[in-house]
């Protein structure tokens, strides 16, 4: 075979085995496709997929993502005030109104953990959900004004007048009323507004909740004639 035909023969194979070489080792569109599949896949798990986060089970309850934030708010201060000896539940009178029953207490407690745990805001202990005699007494400040008028001397404490001219006595809170104002419409109520939200609920604390009470009181009736099931409640938030 003449020299040229020999060399012109190689030539072609060589050409074609890398042609086979390119063709054989990846088609480069396959490549980049699979490439950019698991680098996102690693991007994803790098990151945390919001979808697949894990969840935990802790003081916020299922479905609460733990954000692992240490104590950044101090515990609010428990304002000074008048302290009242007077029993839970016991009759006014003055106003002719009733106290804070334990079936109050309850359906406040209730209903208010029941939305920290919905909202992931972590549980107080049930006892620092704890009846306030000093918020009661001020609520049957404001149940006993003589006016026919049940919002007579509704509002804060130094913010409103008794009509007989009778100065407060007791504890300003976050307030709540109504025909039918139980505990946990109360509860219900003060979730539903921002200002009382952040007041009752606090979703901006960072500290110790084993050391976060909040005071509850409910005063049902009064003068010169609020039924029974007018009730007016007051709750607030104090370090303990």
């Amino acid at each position: 075979m003449p020299l040229r035909l020999i060399c012109t023969a190689l030539l072609a194979a060589v050409l074609a085995g890398v042609l086979v070489v390119v063709w054989a080792g990846g088609d480069s569109s396959a490549l980049a496709t699979a490439g950019v599949a698991d680098g996102r896949a690693a991007v994803l798990a790098t990151k945390g997929d919001p979808e697949t986060q894990t969840e935990t089970d802790g003081a916020g309850g299922a479905g609460c993502v733990d954000d692992g934030a240490g104590a950044s708010v101090a515990s609010p201060t428990q304002p000074g005030a008048d302290v009242s000896s007077r029993p839970p539940g016991a009759s006014d009178a003055a106003s002719g109104a009733t106290g804070t029953t334990a079936a109050d207490l309850d359906a406040f407690r209730t209903a208010y953990e029941q939305q920290r745990q919905a909202a992931c805001l972590g549980l107080l202990p049930a006892e620092n959900v704890r009846h306030d005699a000093c918020l009661e007494q001020y609520l049957f400040w404001v149940a006993g004004d003589p006016s026919p008028d049940p919002l007579s001397a509704w509002g804060h404490k130094g913010a409103v007048v008794r009509s007989d001219g009778v100065p407060p006595v007791g504890c300003d809170g976050n307030l709540a009323g109504g025909t039918g104002t139980t505990g946990d419409v109360a509860a219900a109520k003060w979730w539903a507004s921002a200002p009382h939200r952040a007041a009752v609920y606090r979703p901006d604390f960072r500290g110790d909740l084993a050391h976060a009470c909040l005071g509850f009181a409910s005063v049902h009736g009064g003068v010169p004639d609020d039924g029974p099931d007018f009730v007016r409640s007051a709750s607030r938030w104090f370090a303990c």
